[in-house]
């Protein structure tokens, strides 16, 4: 059963990211579990590590259709996932987000920490009917509309490590000095040095880090509003603003008079992660693949790597006035490369798109004076930070559902 708009949600505050249910009646050697809490039906959640790479705060997104399919009676607002490990029961924060606007709950969100070639054991309690909200009091992830001139088509997204700005279909990196949110700062001056950072990839000239072109015809076309060069209309709504994903979607209207597509794109952040994720949902017609370019924006006096079998392209070089040393970096999927574009002021990586195929990259930025950022030798450390996360980003984590 699904709660209506309106119902009443029952509400327990959870202090801090976890909460151990205590042992209680130890004199009749019983312990107080989640059931407690109201729940009425358990099962199990696996989520398997096959590969020899440990994966530390890995992103695991459970679809709610894939859970009823195992559990029809799931009740995705009345629930709650616990590690049971150690005898005791840990609250696994997570997130349950509706993607489309329905009302209804599409993903559910948490992190693990996956060691290699292991599987984890989760418990998800729920009850059919009714609500239930496990609040927690710190968040790591956000995302918002932000303000600019008239006609321009801002948002933003971030977790406590990085942040990431849409500017009317360039995207720009926030670098930050230490930990925490910013989106709900005053950012007006954000091209300066703040006390938490500062936007490192601000100007024009390029899509930025992740900005997105489209080839038609053997031509790159923006993928923007008039603010960035382009001229098509731009839609932008935050779907989850966190605890532990902050999730935009951008939607690119096919381009006025033209064959060429447009696309609709989920930018999201996920807690203790440096990385943008890209979900690049392209507008092609039945029968005609074409190809979307990712940009990364070309620096002064950059080195650069590119590596077509391990899946990234990653630069190092200097910002703008100001700004210091940068490094940027885009991670995809081998099999989806159609190429590498040098011309202009950005290269592009371009990606083979087919209708009704989503393609996935991963963006990340880093800053010479912050918090992600490479030690000496710069670049080719940079390079090596890149393959790495590539690995991580890439594994093949899989998730199962059984019985209690």
């Amino acid at each position: 059963m699904i709660r209506k708009a309106g119902s009443p949600v029952r509400t327990l505050a959870v202090f801090g990211l976890a909460v151990a249910l205590a042992p209680s009646g130890a004199a009749r050697g019983q312990t107080q579990g989640p059931s407690s809490l109201g729940f009425k039906k358990r099962f199990v959640i696996e989520v398997r590590n096959p590969g020899p790479e440990p994966l530390e705060s890995q992103p695991v997104v459970l679809g709610v259709e894939a859970i009823r399919a195992f559990a029809p009676d799931f009740n995705s607002f009345n629930y709650a996932i616990f590690d049971e490990s150690g005898g005791g029961y840990r609250l696994v924060v997570s997130q349950a987000d509706d993607l489309n606007g329905d009302r209804l709950h599409d993903e559910i969100v948490l992190l693990r920490s996956l060691p290699p070639a292991s599987t984890t054991r989760l418990a998800c309690y729920y009850s059919p009917k009714g609500s239930f909200q496990l609040m927690t009091s710190a968040p790591k992830a956000n995302a918002r509309l932000l303000g600019g001139p008239a006609g321009s088509v801002l948002a933003g997204w971030e977790s406590t490590l990085t942040a990431f700005k849409f500017v009317d279909g360039r995207v720009e990196t926030y670098g930050k000095l230490y930990p925490g949110l910013i989106l709900n700062k005053n950012l007006a001056n954000d091209t300066r040095l703040q006390e938490w950072g500062m936007d490192t990839l601000a100007g024009r000239g390029s899509l930025g880090l992740g900005g997105l072109t489209v080839w038609t015809g053997g031509a790159a076309v923006p993928l923007a509003s008039a603010g960035a060069g382009g001229d098509r209309d731009i839609r932008r709504t935050v779907l989850a603003a966190g605890p532990l994903r902050g999730l935009v979607r951008v939607e690119y209207a096919a381009r006025p008079g033209t064959a060429a597509g447009g696309a609709t794109v989920l930018f999201s952040a996920y807690a203790d992660n440096v990385f943008s994720r890209e979900d690049i949902l392209p507008a092609t017609k039945a029968g005609r693949p074409t190809a979307y370019g990712v940009c990364v924006q070309k620096l002064a006096g950059e080195e650069v790597a590119f590596d077509k079998a391990r899946g990234f392209l990653s630069a190092w070089g200097n910002g703008a006035e100001g700004v210091g040393e940068v490094g940027l970096a885009v991670v995809f999927i081998p099999s989806e490369l159609a190429g590498l574009d040098e011309a202009g002021p950005a290269r592009t990586v371009k990606l083979t798109a087919a209708p009704g195929k989503t393609l996935t990259v991963w963006t990340v930025g880093g800053w010479g004076r912050g918090l992600v950022t490479a030690t000496a030798p710069a670049a080719k450390n940079w390079a090596r930070y890149a393959a790495g996360l590539a690995l991580k980003l890439r594994a093949a984590v899989e998730v199962r559902f059984k019985p209690e």
